[in-house]
């Protein structure tokens, strides 16, 4: 269903740098207004100054906390009601990978990285359901939701090093398409993101580094090409994107010559 963000209600987690940041900037620069969510609550502060500096106009609230709180997920969803009326559009952003080989890691790990890519986006999803199933009340005015689930190249095609996070996106990948049908009967939306290499602090912000993830991680394209790619989608209505060329190719290897990318994939591991 396609979508104007003009006076559209956006909830942005791990808004305080990469994606989240530009796509913050972006979307208020379209029109919405915006709750935006991060642990780091001087980043938000700044980011908040940018966006108004550019766009005068614009409404901005934060939320500062960790997405995995109850608490915090609660109080996200609180602002966004209370401020804007609602909420139209949900990005489940926030996210952090641990790098290391799965021998050598443990049970706490695995916890903490599933809770921040799985099971905290979930859970948004289900605090604002409830409020997006309301949309028809705003009549001519109403902005048809959608929910925005940034998942990952590594969603597509598991790698090295990087096990728990592959799982754990590859799961909210695996959810989104569940929901998606299932939220139909209520005019709301789910799209996909699946990013490949980005130029965001991904790789120096790990939950735990215990060994550089053994794929290629070079031309990393940048968090505003993903943001105007997430915000096309969004008004667009699809269902999955992957806004990286290397992305797409080494996705369509998974699917037609399977082997073929296993070989290399064992050869690069071997370097």
């Amino acid at each position: 269903m396609k979508r104007d963000l003009n006076g559209s209600r956006i909830i942005i987690t791990g808004a305080s740098s990469g994606i989240g940041r530009a796509l913050a900037h972006q979307a208020v620069q379209a029109g919405a207004n915006v709750v935006i969510s991060a642990r780091r609550g001087e980043l938000l502060e700044s980011l908040k100054e940018e966006i108004l500096k550019k766009t005068p106009s614009g409404r901005v609230e934060i939320v500062v906390g960790d997405i995995t709180s109850q608490e915090v997920r609660e109080s996200i969803v609180s602002r966004c009601v209370s401020a804007f009326g609602g909420i139209d559009i949900l990005v489940n952003n926030a996210g952090a990978g641990a790098s290391g080989l799965f021998e050598t890691s443990n049970p706490e790990r695995l916890e903490r990285v599933m809770a921040l890519n799985l099971t905290a986006p979930v859970e948004m999803i289900r605090l604002t359901l409830p409020h997006m199933k309301k949309w028809r009340e705003n009549g001519k005015n109403a902005v048809s939701p959608m929910i925005v689930n940034l998942s990952s190249i590594v969603g597509l095609r598991g790698v090295t090093h990087l096990s728990e996070y592959c799982a754990a996106k590859a799961a909210i990948r695996a959810f989104s398409e569940s929901i998606r049908t299932e939220f139909h009967p209520y005019g709301i939306d789910v799209l996909v993101v699946c990013p490949g290499s980005t130029d965001t602090g991904f790789f120096t912000d790990y939950l735990e580094n215990s060994g550089e993830p053994t794929w290629p991680h070079h031309n990393r394209v940048t968090p505003e090409y993903v943001a105007r790619e997430i915000l096309k989608a969004v008004k667009k209505g699809k269902f999955e994107i992957i806004p990286f060329f290397l992305g797409r190719v080494m996705h369509r290897l998974n699917f037609f010559c399977p082997r073929f990318l296993e070989a290399a994939m064992v050869r690069f591991n071997e370097k």
